[in-house]
Order: structure tokens, then sequence, then C-alpha cells
């Protein structure tokens, strides 16, 4: 829902909200970096055009394991068609599996995004990264964008 000020004009542009979803079901996409980067057959990503809010709602849910005892590790980037990156992976918000050989294991988090520019079109990619030398495997990602109150 949109904030309404006193006197603001009611045009479809301030009341349409905008939702996207991307789901990536592909077995066996893998990752050996240490530093946040895109698996193997490349980026996932995701986009929806930002409401009159400026706030949009950003989920993100992936299916991993290990080859190690070491962490597999999941993010997000986000980058704006106007405002550029607004967003960059970070370990203090992902989604993190510790353990050797952990089956399948399903994390998923939830983001609030503010202060993007109306109309822009928001573009969110999933990044990955492994916390010493093994393998990340993914099974299945997920990407739920919905634009959101102020």
């Amino acid at each position: 829902m949109p904030s309404w000020l006193p006197g603001m004009r009611i045009t479809a542009d301030r009341i349409s909200v905008s939702s996207a979803q991307a789901e990536d079901p592909t077995l066996g996409r893998t990752t050996t970096s240490t530093t946040y980067t895109d698996v193997t057959a490349g980026a996932f990503s995701c986009s929806v055009v930002v409401p009159m809010s400026g706030v949009v709602m950003v989920s993100v849910r992936a299916t991993g394991r290990n080859s190690t005892t070491t962490n597999t590790i999941t993010s997000w980037q986000g980058v704006g068609s106007v405002s550029g990156t607004v967003y960059s992976p970070n370990d203090s918000a992902a989604l993190i599996w510790s353990g050797n050989n952990v089956t399948n294991l399903s994390l998923g988090l939830r983001y609030r995004l503010s202060g993007l520019v109306p109309g822009e079109t928001l573009t969110v990619t999933t990044k990955h990264r492994v916390s010493g030398a093994s393998t990340a495997t993914f099974d299945h990602r997920s990407i739920q964008l919905e634009g959101a109150p102020a």
C-alpha cells in the first residue's frame, strides 16, 4: 500500500504494486570460491519495478550442501537501474550451512529493502561462497520480490 498525503491524486501508478518470482530447480550447481560469486552455469536473478513507496521485500531461498566441514554461504546483490548497487552480499545477512555433507538443507531469508527510486527496475542476484577449500552444491534456488508499503 502506498502512503497517501492530503490532496494527493489517486492514480494507477500509485496503487499498482509489482511482484516477481524466479526459480532455479536445476540440480548440481556448484562453487569452490571463497568470495561471493555466481555458481556454475552463471548468474541467477529476478527483477521487479520498484513501487511508489520505494520499498521492496526480498526473499531468497536455497537448498544446498558442502563436500567438507566448511560452511556454504548464500547472500544476494541488489542493483537498481537508476540507483546502481543498493545491497551487497555479506555474511551478516546470509544463509549459512555448516557441516559435512548435510543432505540438502533448505534455508530462506526475507529482507526489507528501502530507499529505492520509484519506477526503477531492481534486479536481485544470488551470490554464493564457501568458507574454505570445498565444493558447495545447490539443488534449488528461488527469489521472490514484492513491492511493499513505506
